[in-house]
This record gives C-alpha cells, structure tokens and sequence, in this order.
C-alpha cells in the first residue's frame, strides 16, 4: 500500500472523542481511531480516508467496534458485564444518535439514576423484584418520571443483549407501568398570562418577557423557545419557524400580534443569550411567586411550571372550539392520543357540528 507523508499536522476531534484525522500531501484526509485493549494497552488504527467514504462520525463508529470487541474479549460470561462497566460505551453511542437535549435528558437518567443503583449488578441478577425496590426508591418522583426511567434501564440491557450477543430475557419488560393521570393538567387562565407577561415585561433582563410572549405565541417547548432567532421570523407572513429537539423535526408556529409587536423593532439575530440554566431559574421563580406560594410541596398536579406555557396554548385553543386536529398539528404531536387530552376541553362536544348537519 502507497504510504503519504502528512502536509500538516494532526487534528483531533472535536466532537468525537478518540478520533484525529490528518491531510495528506494527495489532498486526501486520512481518520484514525484511538482504543484500549483487553489489557489495557493505547492502540491506533488508520480506519480509511474522505475519498472512501470515511468521516470523522463513521470513524467513531468503527472505534465503538473496535472497543466493543476489546471488551467481550475481556469479559467471559454474562456475570462479568454490570450496567457500570458497558455505561461509558452504552453513553457513548447514545450521543451519535441522539439531539443534544435528549442526550442530556438520557445522560441524567443513566449517571443520577439508574448507575447507582444497578451499577454493581451483574446483568443476571437483575430480576423484576429489584427493579420493584428501584422504583421503590424513587417515591419522591413522578409516575411519569419512574416509568421514563424503567424505559431507559429496558434501553440499556436491550442494547446489552444485543451488543454482547446474550442469552438473556430483559426483566424490564415484565414490569407494569405506573399509572399516569392527566386528568386535570394546570394551565394559566386569561388574567393568569395577562399577569405574568406584566410581571416579566418589567424584569431586568428583557429576554424573560420575550419567552413567555413567545411561549404563548407557539406553545412550543423550552429549548424550541430559547432555539427561535429573528431570521426564523417571517412578519411579512406571521410565522416562525420551530426546530423540536424532542420530535427531531421542524414545524410552522404564528406570531401573535403582541409577539409581532414586541419583536419587529428587534435587531440582533440571537434572540436568547442568557445561560439557560440562569434564565429557567429566573422564571421559575416568578412562576412559584405568582402561581405557587400555597401549594404543598408535593403537589406536582397543581403546580405552574415553565412548561404549563405549552398546556395553557393548547387549552385555550380547546376552549376556543379548535379543531382537534389543528392543536396536533400546532404542538407538533405525533401521535394524536398526546392531543386528546384536551379534548374535553372543547365546546359543545361537537353540538353545533350536528346542529348544521343537514342545513
């Protein structure tokens, strides 16, 4: 094989951990993959070019492989693989796959939760009644919540099977999931907004008012919400354009008139510069002030959150008589059973549809 000196010198990945690539004196780019062996030992290999086919994504993969292969090498039998000793790769390849919010949602999950708990288990011995004292354990959680957690500790020893190539039977789909009741879901009546958007329009840091102006704009999520800039806003034809980072998929919202005013005269493109961590906290604190001051502590049913913006857009366009069909369409579901649960909400329950039947 014809050998290339290098033009310049070796770049590592930014995005890819264990990647470099280099350029060759053909122009060509060459990618190498850095892994440990059984023993432990640092081992590199060339793994193609730009001109194969390779990138640095593909070439993460083939590291993947490679660890993969280091590891089964180095556990024997079905004892010997624990939920902590597959976390790191099982993390890694979730990151490929995954959008940036659900990556760190299912980073949450696995590092706060379910690693130190199940870590130091093997894969055999967790049978459903330890995953019953799991969710024991989380008695402070939401049913919504322990279930999303169930889900994921079913994700991970699925890929387990599937990685190592085990005879095993995955003991999380033997368990039943905890009821959720979305009977009564809090949202802000009419005075509520009118209240809250006068409270934020006189906050110092002005982008606390333009969430929620936009909020009750879209309907749109959080990270949806902080993602919108000013070129996704066309006001000639009131519409903004929503990136969802939980659909993965992109959608049209409208402007509000106050949404319209508030925004036509703004002139920088990022909209939303703040840490999202500090400007959560900010809002929420309004939000507890106004909303919650007289709520137990466990009341999770009643409690006015940052995302009750999204459940209060699409109750008002129930009460408004909106087809059912249009709030899925404006809250970007996938699956109109996420949109029924408004449903209830709508006038008449189809009374004047039936009335001009026939006329």
């Amino acid at each position: 094989m014809k050998a290339y000196s290098t033009k310049h010198s070796n770049k590592t990945s930014q995005k890819y951990e264990g990647v470099r690539s280099k350029e060759l004196n053909n122009g060509d780019i060459a990618y190498y993959v850095r892994w440990s062996d059984k023993n432990g030992v640092r081992l590199e290999r060339k793994v193609g070019t730009k001109n194969g086919g390779w990138n640095e994504k593909k070439a993460s993969l083939k590291r993947i492989e490679l660890q993969s292969k280091a590891s089964l090498e180095n556990q024997t039998k079905n004892q010997q693989i624990t939920i902590s000793s597959i976390m790191e790769r099982y993390l890694e390849i979730q990151k490929l796959h995954l959008g940036a919010s659900s990556y760190k949602n299912c980073k949450g999950e696995c590092l706060v939760h379910i690693n130190p708990f199940f870590g130091s288990y093997p894969l055999e011995s967790i049978t459903p009644p330890l995953i019953t004292d799991f969710m024991l354990s989380l008695n402070d959680k939401s049913n919504k919540t322990i279930n999303k957690l169930i889900d994921r500790l079913s994700h991970i020893i699925e890929w387990c099977i599937k990685e190592y190539n085990l005879s095993l039977r995955n003991p999380a789909k033997a368990i039943k999931k905890l009821k959720i009741d979305n009977a009564r879901e809090r949202f802000l009546t009419k005075d509520e907004v009118e209240e809250l958007l006068k409270v934020t329009k006189a906050h110092p840091n002005a982008e606390v008012y333009y969430f929620f102006v936009l909020a009750f704009s879209t309907g749109a999520r959080l990270n949806s919400v902080r993602n919108i800039k000013l070129e996704d806003i066309d006001f000639t034809q009131g519409t903004i354009k929503i990136q969802d980072f939980k659909n993965n998929s992109k959608y049209t919202a409208f402007l509000t008139p106050l949404a319209k005013q508030t925004l036509q005269d703004y002139k920088e493109n990022i909209i939303f510069k703040t840490p999202e961590r500090t400007i959560v906290r900010a809002m929420q604190n309004i939000l507890n002030t106004l909303f919650n001051a007289h709520l137990e502590s466990n009341d999770r049913k009643h409690r006015v959150v940052i995302h009750t913006t999204r459940h209060t857009f699409a109750s008002h366009l129930a009460i408004a008589g909106t087809p059912i069909q249009i709030i899925q369409k404006l809250l970007n579901h996938r699956d109109i059973k996420m949109t029924m649960r408004y449903a209830h909400l709508l006038p008449h329950s189809g009374r004047e549809w039936v009335e001009r039947l026939w006329d």
